[in-house]
């Protein structure tokens, strides 16, 4: 990863070569869309933003031209990557701007609620688009004999349902890590440890922990409904608490100088155990915004004073 970010930060050119190359291959391998836009977030934190826009102009021609050569179109292809790459820039600005990890989550969540309004922009009722979309998918599923047709419909209606906060959280999660691992790639060239430090003090503002409360309590207050735009803004908070729930094991097992293995336990979980782990990790970190359990533990331990 180290020779990749290095490789990368030599030149423009170099940069370009490495962000197309691996939106190419996201096509196939999904995940490689997080390496591609990080490049185009380093770049921009370590350069400013004028090599960083460069970058991803010069990049998505170059994905323009290889799509149109291996495909004969290259239009879908360039507006998935300014997809992926507009907003991980943006959040990229707003780090180099701020220099602060926490405000660069919370303009990733505005990035979210935008992909939520711009659903019901595009389309008054986006649980029947979704429905329109993932009717092929799910009966391929039935033709393939992997779900019963007598379940079809009460699956097809309960992935649509959700579809619309699930995609508006896994765009801000993805854009997150893209920008998280640009970070890290950035401390890692430049300025070791620099990243595990900053990670430790992530936290939200309390007014975002304000807003999660009026929206449960509007949920509660709403009765049995699920899948409308508050239960999409919930999702998107959810996830958001999860990143402060990960960087609050961070800080106390940095400072309480714990093995790694406890993190690694807690990934664990989060994979095994989904949605049970990822919903106590982000009641952690909701819980963290109120309390503020590193500041408490650096009291006790006397690191406040040892500064």
């Amino acid at each position: 990863m180290r020779l990749l970010a290095s490789f990368a930060m030599r030149s423009t050119s170099q940069a370009v070569i490495v962000t197309a190359l691996l939106a190419m291959l996201s096509l196939l391998v999904p995940p490689l869309s997080i390496l591609s836009s990080a490049v185009i977030a380093l770049v921009t934190l370590r350069k400013g933003p004028r090599d960083g826009a460069l970058t991803l102009a010069f990049s998505g021609v170059a994905c323009g031209v290889l799509a149109y050569l291996a495909l004969g179109e290259s239009v879908p292809v360039i507006g998935f990557t300014l997809m992926m790459w507009v907003p991980v820039w943006l959040l990229a600005l707003l780090l180099w701007a701020s220099r602060s990890l926490s405000i660069a989550l919370q303009g990733g969540l505005l990035v979210g609620l935008l992909i939520i309004a711009g659903q019901y922009f595009q389309a008054q009722d986006p649980v029947t688009v979704w429905r329109d979309v993932l009717e092929p998918f799910i009966q391929s599923l039935v033709e393939a004999e992997l779900v019963d047709p007598a379940q079809q419909q009460v699956l097809l209606q309960t992935m649509a349902r959700w579809m619309p906060g699930l995609v508006a959280a896994g765009f801000f999660l993805q854009s997150m890590l893209s920008l998280f691992l640009a970070r890290w790639w950035q401390a890692l060239l430049y300025n070791p440890g620099g990243f595990g430090a900053e990670f430790h003090q992530l936290r939200m503002h309390r007014l975002v922990a304000v807003v999660t409360l009026a929206a449960l309590f509007l949920k509660l207050l709403g009765g049995g409904s699920e899948g409308n735009l508050l239960d999409y803004v919930v999702i998107l908070l959810v996830t958001a608490w999860l990143l402060q729930g990960l960087a609050l094991a961070h800080g106390v097992a940095g400072l309480l100088k714990a093995s790694n293995g406890w993190l690694i336990g807690l990934y664990a979980l989060l994979l095994f155990a989904m949605p049970h782990a990822m919903m106590v990790v982000s009641a952690a970190g909701f819980a963290d915004a109120w309390i503020d359990f590193r500041a408490r533990l650096r009291t006790r331990l006397g690191l406040d004073q040892a500064r």
